[in-house]
């Protein structure tokens, strides 16, 4: 077989030749093998069988415990409270110290079995020494996998850019979101049936909901699947109950409707009471908060539905959400008339971030798509959508979603996710009626996937995975809920309350800097303002931006293309951008301009309005000044520079403002990130140690006009890029335009943000 792929090998030294060689390598492979094999007998006689036997039982057994908890499995088969460990489990002895453990202990107790018997004595000199040496190498390799598997790792890209540095006065005045507002809470739970698992929604129940039969939409629910959930659950897909814990201003009124859906965790551990930090603050400050449970369509030891569940977890919020319409109008119910059903948001994480999106499709559809016979009739008023570390595509069609307010979390940390997934729907929600909405996204440095919820903690794989994670760059789960709870709240009392005061700091989270946990942060932001200049998204010509008259012209730029921006994970981000690199010269420094047309500039450029573009560093290596294109990443044990340059606006008259972006914000270097604590491992598994995210600059126009009086804005007929801040460097570039500026307009500046006005 050797010789024969040999001379398959096309070195170009001859068919006959090549299989020479193959052959003589293969000889040598199988002479080695061969001398493995009988060395390995020959060992293996003087250990007894009894011994054998410990390490070969141990050793499987270890193997079927890594891939499905016994646990598990004893609380599917048995009833609850039927079996329980006879002993605690001290918290720090890891699955990797107990496979170690027990393979030194087996060991030990094979070389002390042979003792008794004598066969000890009747061994050679050198085959004790080599059977103690065994035993003494294999306690010190499992010492050595217990010190290597059950620490943390290290953080091996420490960066000193953190957002908030030096901003601790920039908005002293605005309030923090994540602080209770002026409502106490109650809690309640609703169920249907028995839930012989979950009392909280069966006997304890406060409120009773109903089922629904929702087996139409899950075919995969079948076999052992099917067998041992409805063994452990007690129902099955035909009469799934509709479950919740909910959270609720303690108080009459019409308060705003929020759903939470979790994500894939494992079925037999409970997700669902993971949102209550959120659930608790959300409804201080006025609205009523839901936590859905879906966990009897989560992964268990009997198998993961890999996404085909995808469509059903959308439909049984669109089916809680007809249910509190049925609360809403029924007299005498605790809900009858408190709930505002003009006013809807919905929160997933994981999977449930997609799912809120397909839930957001699906509410304005008359069929299911995937089987018309299934008939929907919802249209419900969902206003806001959160999607939470976000997956993206297990539904295997591309939801693109119309005039939705959306706002997207993720951390750089994410081992379960680690694409930054959110941007894919973010790129394909379309803003473009009159009524005003946003969208916003945070990228988190060094947040991982499952502190988001409470009960989930830092690992974000189980054993044998989880041995392998480096834990130690990620940041305090109090951090990273107190994060989520700023940034949830300020975007659902925006889009819900309609409270603009906190528009500035989905923007821009130094506005939050005087309560934001100190770490680092790169935002995105749009708005239904916006008018592009270029997102490059128009056609092939790199020469054209998005308005009518656009012309992009280029001086000494080493680095100029349009290109599809890719995750890590080598799956589009859903956008076009231009790639620019620039070395600086004795001469001019390197420049890219856009020539405006003379409308755009006469109805956009003024100085109520804002220059906004997404920007990002990158790790790409610059071409050698003769030509040649290396297309490598700089040196990893450099820390990447924040990029900086020059913003130049040239009137129709000739005068020239100028601005450096850093006078505004700072860029994100490119934030690199170590998933496993190996990096060899992580090579492999993850493809790159960063990802190119786009981090939104917005620039007052007006400070141009402050830079120099002279010029008329509203005859800008140029905008420059002047690379003039580094001496060579690589940005990546999207979304170029300019947005109203809202701050200003809450002053009255501008009529169409009147309290009258179709502003949402």
């Amino acid at each position: 077989m050797s010789a024969i792929s040999g001379s398959l090998m096309d070195t170009g030294m001859g068919n006959l030749l090549e299989f020479l060689i193959g052959a003589l390598i293969g000889s040598v492979v199988l002479a080695v093998c061969v001398a493995l094999v009988l060395t390995a007998v020959r060992a293996l006689q003087y250990v007894p069988r009894v011994a054998l036997s410990v390490f070969a039982g141990a050793f499987v057994t270890l193997i079927v415990l890594s891939t499905t908890s016994i646990a598990k499995i004893l609380r599917t088969v048995m009833d609850p409270g039927a079996w329980a460990l006879p002993f605690p489990i001290p918290h720090g002895l890891s699955a990797a110290a107990l496979f170690a453990i027990v393979i030194a202990v087996s060991t030990i107790s094979g070389t002390a079995a042979m003792i008794p018997g004598g066969l000890y004595h009747k061994m050679s000199r050198r085959a004790r020494r080599t059977l103690i040496s065994v035993s003494l190498s294999t306690v010190a390799i499992s010492v050595a996998v217990i010190a290597s598997l059950a620490n943390d790792g290290k953080d091996p890209f420490v960066t000193s850019f953190t957002t908030l540095s030096g901003e601790r006065s920039h908005a002293a005045t605005l309030e923090d979101p994540s602080l209770p507002g002026d409502f106490a809470v109650q809690f309640l739970t609703y169920g249907f049936g028995v839930n012989r698992r979950r009392p909280e929604f069966g006997e304890l129940r406060d409120l009773e909901s109903r089922s629904v039969n929702a087996a139409p939409l899950l075919e995969e629910w079948t076999d052992l699947k099917q067998k041992m959930r409805e063994r452990y659950w007690g129902f099955g897909l035909t009469d799934a109950p509709l479950n919740g814990r909910i959270w609720t201003p303690d108080a009459a009124g019409q308060y705003p409707l929020v759903l939470i859906a979790h994500g894939n965790h494992g079925m037999e551990d409970y997700s669902d009471p993971g949102y209550s930090y959120l659930g608790e603050l959300l409804a201080s400050r006025g609205f009523i908060v839901v936590s859905v449970d879906q966990n009897y369509i989560n992964a268990s030891w009997s198998g993961d539905f890999l996404g085909k569940e995808m469509p059903l977890r959308a439909w049984l919020l669109l089916e809680h959400l007809k249910q509190w319409q049925e609360w809403n109008l029924s007299e005498g119910h605790r809900f009858f008339g408190m709930v505002d059903m003009e006013n809807i948001a919905l929160i997933g994480h994981s999977r449930g971030g997609e799912a809120v999106s397909i839930a957001y499709a699906f509410n304005s559809l008359p069929f299911y798509p995937d089987d018309s016979t299934i008939a929907f009739d919802y249209g419900f008023a969902i206003r806001s959508l959160v999607a939470i570390a976000q997956v993206d595509q297990r539904y295997q069609r591309r939801v693109k979603l119309d005039n939705v307010n959306f706002l997207t979390l993720h951390g750089s940390y994410d081992s379960d996710e680690p694409a930054y997934h959110g941007m894919r729907q973010f790129n394909r929600i379309r803003l473009d009626d009159e009524m005003y909405r946003i969208k916003a996204g945070i990228y988190i440095h060094r947040a991982n996937h499952g502190q988001f919820n409470s009960t989930w903690g830092r690992e974000d794989a189980g054993a044998p995975d989880s041995w392998l994670l480096n834990l130690a760059p990620i940041i305090p789960a109090e951090d990273q809920q107190q994060i989520a709870k700023a940034y949830i709240s300020a975007f659902l009392e925006t889009t819900l309350h309609k409270d603009l005061r906190f528009v500035d700091f989905l923007a821009d989270p130094r506005a939050g800097a005087n309560w934001l946990p100190d770490h680092a942060y790169v935002q995105q932001f749009t708005d239904s303002t916006f008018a592009a200049i270029a997102t490059f998204d128009e056609d092939l010509d790199v020469t054209t931006g998005s308005h009518d008259g656009a012309v992009i012209k280029t001086d000494d730029l080493l680095v100029w293309r349009e290109q599809e921006l890719m995750h890590r994970d080598e799956r589009r981000q859903g956008t076009n951008v231009v790639v620019i690199g620039w070395r600086a010269g004795e001469g001019a420094a390197p420049v890219y301009s856009i020539q405006l047309g003379d409308d755009f500039a006469v109805e956009q450029i003024n100085a109520a309005n804002l220059l906004s573009f997404s920007v990002s560093g990158s790790t790409e290596t610059l071409p050698e000044d003769d030509g040649s294109d290396e297309d490598s990443l700089q040196d990893e044990d450099v820390e990447p520079v924040s990029p900086d340059f020059t913003i130049d606006l040239e009137d129709a008259t000739g005068s020239v403002a100028s601005v450096v972006v850093s006078d505004f914000m700072t860029i994100a270097p490119p934030l690199r990130v170590q998933y496993l604590k190996s990096r060899q491992l992580n090579d492999r598994q993850y493809n790159a140690i960063w990802e190119p995210v786009l981090q939104t600059i917005n620039v007052p126009l007006v400070a141009f006009t402050d830079a120099n009086p002279a010029l008329r804005l509203t005859a800008a007929r140029i905008l420059r890029l002047r690379f003039d801040r580094n001496e060579d460097g690589i940005i990546i570039l999207d979304d170029i335009g300019i947005r109203r500026d809202l701050g200003r307009q809450q002053e009255g500046t501008v009529p169409f943000f009147d309290g009258d006005s179709p502003l949402f």
